[in-house]
Protein backbone atom coordinates (compact mmCIF):
# COMPACT_ATOMS: atom_id res chain seq x y z
CA UNK A 1 0.00 0.00 0.00
CA UNK A 2 3.17 2.42 0.14
CA UNK A 3 3.05 5.35 -2.34
CA UNK A 4 -0.71 5.02 -3.07
CA UNK A 5 -2.54 8.54 -2.19
CA UNK A 6 -5.79 9.43 -1.74
CA UNK A 7 -8.35 12.94 -0.83
CA UNK A 8 -10.30 13.55 2.31
CA UNK A 9 -12.22 16.02 3.82
CA UNK A 10 -11.37 15.92 7.38
CA UNK A 11 -11.04 18.30 10.21
CA UNK A 12 -8.21 19.00 12.74
CA UNK A 13 -8.89 17.46 16.05
CA UNK A 14 -5.46 17.12 17.98
CA UNK A 15 -1.72 17.27 17.15
CA UNK A 16 1.28 16.59 18.75
CA UNK A 17 5.00 17.32 18.16
CA UNK A 18 6.86 14.87 16.33
CA UNK A 19 10.74 15.38 16.78
CA UNK A 20 12.39 18.82 16.38
CA UNK A 21 10.25 19.92 13.39
CA UNK A 22 7.53 17.91 12.59
CA UNK A 23 3.37 17.25 13.64
CA UNK A 24 1.46 14.26 14.26
CA UNK A 25 -2.41 15.84 13.37
CA UNK A 26 -5.14 13.21 14.27
CA UNK A 27 -8.45 14.39 11.75
CA UNK A 28 -11.59 13.28 11.72
CA UNK A 29 -12.52 12.80 7.88
CA UNK A 30 -16.04 12.24 6.28
CA UNK A 31 -14.75 9.57 3.99
CA UNK A 32 -12.12 7.77 6.08
CA UNK A 33 -13.36 7.86 9.87
CA UNK A 34 -10.08 9.18 12.31
CA UNK A 35 -7.17 9.21 10.19
CA UNK A 36 -3.18 9.84 11.97
CA UNK A 37 -0.90 11.89 9.72
CA UNK A 38 2.45 13.52 9.78
CA UNK A 39 2.96 16.67 8.72
CA UNK A 40 6.72 17.81 7.57
CA UNK A 41 7.86 20.80 8.92
CA UNK A 42 4.98 21.83 10.49
CA UNK A 43 6.65 23.34 13.41
CA UNK A 44 9.37 24.93 11.58
CA UNK A 45 9.39 28.82 11.01
CA UNK A 46 8.55 29.95 9.03
CA UNK A 47 6.05 26.72 7.59
CA UNK A 48 4.86 26.47 4.45
CA UNK A 49 2.08 24.88 6.03
CA UNK A 50 0.67 28.16 7.69
CA UNK A 51 -2.24 27.72 10.23
CA UNK A 52 -3.48 25.39 7.97
CA UNK A 53 -3.03 22.19 10.76
CA UNK A 54 -4.00 24.01 13.66
CA UNK A 55 -6.99 22.64 15.15
CA UNK A 56 -10.55 23.12 13.66
CA UNK A 57 -9.43 23.82 10.69
CA UNK A 58 -11.57 21.59 7.84
CA UNK A 59 -9.49 21.42 4.51
CA UNK A 60 -8.94 18.60 2.00
CA UNK A 61 -6.40 16.88 2.17
CA UNK A 62 -3.79 14.53 -0.07
CA UNK A 63 -2.37 11.46 2.15
CA UNK A 64 -0.04 9.29 1.35
CA UNK A 65 -0.53 6.07 3.12
CA UNK A 66 2.34 4.69 5.27
CA UNK A 67 3.53 1.21 5.97
CA UNK A 68 2.60 -0.84 8.46
CA UNK A 69 2.03 -4.67 9.40
CA UNK A 70 -1.47 -6.38 8.66
CA UNK A 71 -1.34 -6.73 12.31
CA UNK A 72 -0.90 -2.64 13.52
CA UNK A 73 -3.62 -1.29 14.90
CA UNK A 74 -6.29 1.20 12.64
CA UNK A 75 -5.11 3.78 15.44
CA UNK A 76 -1.99 3.50 15.30
CA UNK A 77 -1.19 3.64 11.35
CA UNK A 78 0.98 6.79 10.93
CA UNK A 79 0.29 8.50 7.17
CA UNK A 80 1.65 11.28 5.46
CA UNK A 81 0.41 14.72 4.40
CA UNK A 82 1.10 15.87 1.24
CA UNK A 83 -1.12 18.27 -0.14
CA UNK A 84 -3.47 20.74 2.04
CA UNK A 85 -5.93 23.30 0.89
CA UNK A 86 -8.09 24.93 3.57
CA UNK A 87 -12.11 25.06 3.50
CA UNK A 88 -13.43 26.51 6.31
CA UNK A 89 -11.67 27.80 9.45
CA UNK A 90 -13.22 29.13 13.08
CA UNK A 91 -11.43 32.18 13.96
CA UNK A 92 -13.80 32.91 16.23
CA UNK A 93 -14.01 30.33 18.72
CA UNK A 94 -10.64 31.83 20.02
CA UNK A 95 -12.42 35.19 21.03
CA UNK A 96 -13.32 33.52 24.56
CA UNK A 97 -11.79 30.94 26.77
CA UNK A 98 -15.53 29.86 26.67
CA UNK A 99 -15.84 29.25 23.35
CA UNK A 100 -12.89 27.55 22.78
CA UNK A 101 -13.22 25.16 25.93
CA UNK A 102 -16.48 24.26 24.24
CA UNK A 103 -15.17 23.18 20.94
CA UNK A 104 -12.28 21.39 22.86
CA UNK A 105 -14.62 19.10 24.59
CA UNK A 106 -16.75 18.72 21.39
CA UNK A 107 -13.39 17.26 19.67
CA UNK A 108 -12.39 15.04 22.65
CA UNK A 109 -15.87 13.26 22.55
CA UNK A 110 -15.53 13.07 18.72
CA UNK A 111 -12.05 11.37 19.58
CA UNK A 112 -13.63 8.94 21.47
CA UNK A 113 -16.71 8.07 19.07
CA UNK A 114 -15.03 8.24 15.56
CA UNK A 115 -13.69 4.96 14.21
CA UNK A 116 -10.45 4.65 11.66
CA UNK A 117 -11.53 2.86 8.23
CA UNK A 118 -14.61 3.89 8.32
CA UNK A 119 -17.01 6.71 6.78
CA UNK A 120 -17.51 9.56 9.34
CA UNK A 121 -20.24 11.42 7.46
CA UNK A 122 -22.56 12.20 10.15
CA UNK A 123 -20.35 12.65 12.88
CA UNK A 124 -18.38 14.62 10.74
CA UNK A 125 -21.65 16.82 9.69
CA UNK A 126 -22.78 17.18 13.69
CA UNK A 127 -19.59 18.16 14.80
CA UNK A 128 -18.84 21.26 13.06
CA UNK A 129 -22.89 21.95 12.57
CA UNK A 130 -22.66 22.20 16.34
CA UNK A 131 -18.95 24.08 16.37
CA UNK A 132 -20.47 26.81 13.97
CA UNK A 133 -23.08 27.58 16.60
CA UNK A 134 -20.60 28.32 19.63
CA UNK A 135 -18.68 30.24 17.20
CA UNK A 136 -21.82 32.51 16.41
CA UNK A 137 -22.57 32.65 20.18
CA UNK A 138 -21.74 36.42 20.82
CA UNK A 139 -22.06 36.12 24.75
CA UNK A 140 -20.01 33.46 26.80
CA UNK A 141 -23.26 33.00 28.46
CA UNK A 142 -25.07 31.56 25.37
CA UNK A 143 -21.99 29.20 24.76
CA UNK A 144 -22.89 27.04 28.21
CA UNK A 145 -26.33 25.60 26.72
CA UNK A 146 -25.02 25.52 22.54
CA UNK A 147 -21.71 23.18 24.29
CA UNK A 148 -24.62 20.57 25.98
CA UNK A 149 -27.05 20.21 22.69
CA UNK A 150 -23.75 19.63 21.02
CA UNK A 151 -22.79 17.02 23.66
CA UNK A 152 -26.43 15.31 23.91
CA UNK A 153 -26.41 15.18 19.69
CA UNK A 154 -23.27 13.29 19.70
CA UNK A 155 -24.50 11.09 22.14
CA UNK A 156 -27.41 10.52 20.01
CA UNK A 157 -25.65 9.50 17.04
CA UNK A 158 -23.36 7.29 19.31
CA UNK A 159 -26.14 5.14 19.95
CA UNK A 160 -26.62 6.27 24.02
CA UNK A 161 -28.05 9.38 24.46
CA UNK A 162 -30.03 9.66 27.52
CA UNK A 163 -33.95 9.41 28.03
CA UNK A 164 -34.95 13.21 28.99
CA UNK A 165 -38.71 13.58 27.64
CA UNK A 166 -40.17 11.17 29.83
CA UNK A 167 -39.59 7.86 32.47
CA UNK A 168 -36.57 5.62 31.22
CA UNK A 169 -38.57 2.94 32.64
CA UNK A 170 -42.31 3.42 31.96
CA UNK A 171 -42.16 5.56 29.76
CA UNK A 172 -44.51 8.04 31.67
CA UNK A 173 -44.62 11.82 31.66
CA UNK A 174 -42.55 13.40 34.80
CA UNK A 175 -44.10 14.87 37.54
CA UNK A 176 -43.37 16.04 40.86
CA UNK A 177 -39.93 14.50 42.09
CA UNK A 178 -37.79 13.31 38.84
CA UNK A 179 -34.18 11.12 39.31
CA UNK A 180 -31.58 10.48 36.64
CA UNK A 181 -29.64 7.25 36.42
CA UNK A 182 -26.43 7.55 34.32
CA UNK A 183 -25.97 3.63 33.89
CA UNK A 184 -29.65 2.88 33.38
CA UNK A 185 -30.24 5.47 30.72
CA UNK A 186 -31.65 8.82 31.91
CA UNK A 187 -34.88 10.03 33.85
CA UNK A 188 -36.69 8.04 36.15
CA UNK A 189 -40.39 8.80 37.63
CA UNK A 190 -40.57 8.51 41.51
CA UNK A 191 -42.70 5.33 41.34
CA UNK A 192 -40.15 3.59 39.52
CA UNK A 193 -37.52 4.84 41.49
CA UNK A 194 -39.34 3.45 44.64
CA UNK A 195 -39.95 0.05 42.22
CA UNK A 196 -37.24 -0.37 40.43
CA UNK A 197 -34.29 0.98 43.11
CA UNK A 198 -31.64 2.17 40.19
CA UNK A 199 -27.96 2.42 41.76
CA UNK A 200 -26.83 5.09 41.41
CA UNK A 201 -29.62 7.99 40.73
CA UNK A 202 -29.79 10.95 41.84
CA UNK A 203 -32.30 14.07 41.82
CA UNK A 204 -33.24 16.09 39.07
CA UNK A 205 -34.85 20.13 40.08
CA UNK A 206 -36.64 21.46 37.99
CA UNK A 207 -34.63 23.76 36.13
CA UNK A 208 -32.17 21.11 34.96
CA UNK A 209 -35.13 18.72 33.93
CA UNK A 210 -35.86 21.66 32.06
CA UNK A 211 -32.93 22.02 30.36
CA UNK A 212 -32.50 18.22 29.79
CA UNK A 213 -36.03 17.95 27.98
CA UNK A 214 -34.73 21.20 25.63
CA UNK A 215 -31.97 18.91 24.36
CA UNK A 216 -33.50 16.50 21.29
CA UNK A 217 -34.64 19.76 19.60
CA UNK A 218 -32.30 20.33 16.37
CA UNK A 219 -32.20 24.19 17.30
CA UNK A 220 -32.32 25.63 21.25
CA UNK A 221 -34.35 28.09 21.60
CA UNK A 222 -33.62 31.36 23.38
CA UNK A 223 -33.32 30.05 27.33
CA UNK A 224 -33.53 31.92 30.58
CA UNK A 225 -32.19 29.17 32.87
CA UNK A 226 -29.63 29.77 35.53
CA UNK A 227 -26.15 28.41 34.49
CA UNK A 228 -26.30 26.38 37.51
CA UNK A 229 -28.78 24.35 35.57
CA UNK A 230 -27.18 23.67 32.70
CA UNK A 231 -23.69 23.44 34.49
CA UNK A 232 -25.98 20.34 35.99
CA UNK A 233 -27.19 19.28 32.61
CA UNK A 234 -23.59 18.59 31.67
CA UNK A 235 -22.37 17.12 34.40
CA UNK A 236 -25.14 14.45 34.19
CA UNK A 237 -24.49 13.52 30.39
CA UNK A 238 -20.58 13.45 31.15
CA UNK A 239 -21.69 10.39 33.49
CA UNK A 240 -23.51 8.89 30.80
CA UNK A 241 -20.88 9.39 28.36
CA UNK A 242 -18.00 8.32 30.95
CA UNK A 243 -19.88 5.01 32.11
CA UNK A 244 -19.65 4.03 28.08
CA UNK A 245 -16.11 5.13 27.31
CA UNK A 246 -14.65 4.05 30.47
CA UNK A 247 -12.77 7.41 30.85
CA UNK A 248 -13.04 10.80 31.96
CA UNK A 249 -13.52 13.83 29.70
CA UNK A 250 -10.26 15.80 30.60
CA UNK A 251 -12.15 19.00 28.66
CA UNK A 252 -14.68 18.63 31.05
CA UNK A 253 -12.18 20.20 33.99
CA UNK A 254 -11.77 23.99 32.10
CA UNK A 255 -16.05 24.16 32.26
CA UNK A 256 -15.09 25.93 36.15
CA UNK A 257 -12.23 28.29 34.93
CA UNK A 258 -15.45 29.58 32.42
CA UNK A 259 -18.34 29.71 34.61
CA UNK A 260 -17.88 31.06 38.01
CA UNK A 261 -21.83 30.88 39.51
CA UNK A 262 -23.33 30.94 42.52
CA UNK A 263 -23.56 27.63 44.33
CA UNK A 264 -26.43 25.25 42.95
CA UNK A 265 -28.63 25.42 46.47
CA UNK A 266 -28.66 29.38 46.01
CA UNK A 267 -30.02 29.45 42.93
CA UNK A 268 -32.45 26.38 43.71
CA UNK A 269 -30.73 24.16 41.33
CA UNK A 270 -29.74 20.82 43.89
CA UNK A 271 -26.18 20.05 43.33
CA UNK A 272 -25.95 16.58 42.00
CA UNK A 273 -25.43 13.65 44.59
CA UNK A 274 -25.75 10.41 43.31
CA UNK A 275 -26.93 7.94 46.36
CA UNK A 276 -26.38 4.09 46.00
CA UNK A 277 -29.23 3.68 48.35
CA UNK A 278 -32.05 6.35 48.00
CA UNK A 279 -32.30 8.84 50.78
CA UNK A 280 -29.41 6.74 52.92
CA UNK A 281 -25.90 6.76 51.93
CA UNK A 282 -24.44 9.20 49.31
CA UNK A 283 -21.14 10.31 47.55
CA UNK A 284 -19.61 12.70 45.41
CA UNK A 285 -21.01 12.94 41.72
CA UNK A 286 -19.82 10.08 39.49
CA UNK A 287 -18.17 8.53 42.03
CA UNK A 288 -19.63 4.75 40.84
CA UNK A 289 -19.03 5.54 37.50
CA UNK A 290 -15.63 4.50 35.63
CA UNK A 291 -12.32 6.11 35.57
CA UNK A 292 -9.17 6.21 34.02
Amino acid sequence: MSGRTYRVTGINLKGIPLGESDRIITILTREQGLIRAVVKGSRKQPSKWGGRMEPFVINDLLIARGRWSAQTDACQRLQRIVQVETLQTFPRLGRSLAHLTAAQYLAEVALLLALPDQAQEELFVVLVEHLQRIERAAAERAVLPLLIHGLYHLLALAGFAPQVQACHFCGGELVDSVFFSPQLGGLVCDPCRVAQRPSPIVWVSSSVLQALGSLPSPTLAEDSLPLAAWLEAERLLRRVLEHHADREIRSAGLLDSCYAVPTASSQGVAAATFSEEPFRSSEALGGNLKKL
